[in-house]
């Protein structure tokens, strides 16, 4: 399945070697291959071989990388996962089967990233905001899972989620630097301040990330956000 191939997990700081093999074990029964551990413990550590129960292979193949954005470098759509209340992150975070759905459409563009943060804390605020969605399980209240289990739910929704529609890209992997584009729009236009930037680019990309369109439509938004852009940017001509 193309989804389950493009999509790498990501656990940030994980310090009980059980929950990187029941992970790990999860993953071989979904069909998941793609590991990546932003520090804490080994992958190869004893502990985790053994909760692992013959997902030797997606520990063995597991990268260690030492911050979030090494993590994320090579991905068309991050998903972080918290169980906190979103006040403090500035969006609103969506459920697990949406959340697969948006993934299944990025995949065909390249990797997707499911992120979890550390047993303790979950994923702090900055590093929510590193990601383009925000996934929750809902429970109840002053509640939360387990590592591995909150990982369990989201993957079984993995392996269920369809395909996109024939015909369309997410606007995000069908022409990358679109964001961007359409920042410098904005800010051509004084619609965006330059200190606004870096935030508001987490709101394009949220935006964007759910925007299905076909390649042609996407390639037409970038060559408006451009053509704005450099219009706008064009040293004007002395009158005579």
């Amino acid at each position: 399945m193309p989804l389950l191939a493009a999509t790498r997990i990501v656990l940030i700081h994980p310090s009980l070697p059980e929950n990187v093999g029941a992970v790990a074990r999860g993953m071989r029964h979904f069909g998941l291959i793609d590991l990546v551990l932003v520090g804490g413990v080994a992958p190869t550590h004893s502990l985790a071989v053994a909760a692992a129960a013959g997902a030797d292979s997606v520990l063995a193949s597991a990268r260690v990388v030492d911050t979030l954005d090494e993590a994320l470098a090579d991905t068309v759509l991050a998903l972080g996962t918290t169980a906190r209340p979103q006040d403090g992150i500035g969006r609103r975070a969506i459920l697990p089967a949406a959340a697969a759905r948006l993934a299944a459409a990025h995949a065909p563009g390249g990797k997707v990233a499911l992120v979890f943060g550390t047993e303790k804390d979950g994923m702090r605020v900055a590093e929510l905001r590193r990601c383009h969605q925000i996934v929750t399980i809902p429970g109840t209240e002053h509640a939360c899972l387990n590592l591995a289990q909150a990982f369990t739910i989201l993957a079984y929704e993995w392996r269920l989620a369809g395909v996109p529609a024939p015909g369309t890209v997410p606007a995000l992997a069908a022409v990358p630097g679109l964001d961007a584009a359409i920042a410098d729009a904005l800010t051509a236009a004084n619609m965006l301040k330059p200190h606004e930037r870096e935030a508001k680019l987490h709101t394009l990309r949220r935006v964007l990330s759910t925007l299905a369109l076909a390649p042609d439509e996407a390639a037409m938004l970038m060559g408006l956000a451009r053509g704005y852009a450099g219009q706008k940017h064009k040293p004007t001509s002395a009158n005579p």
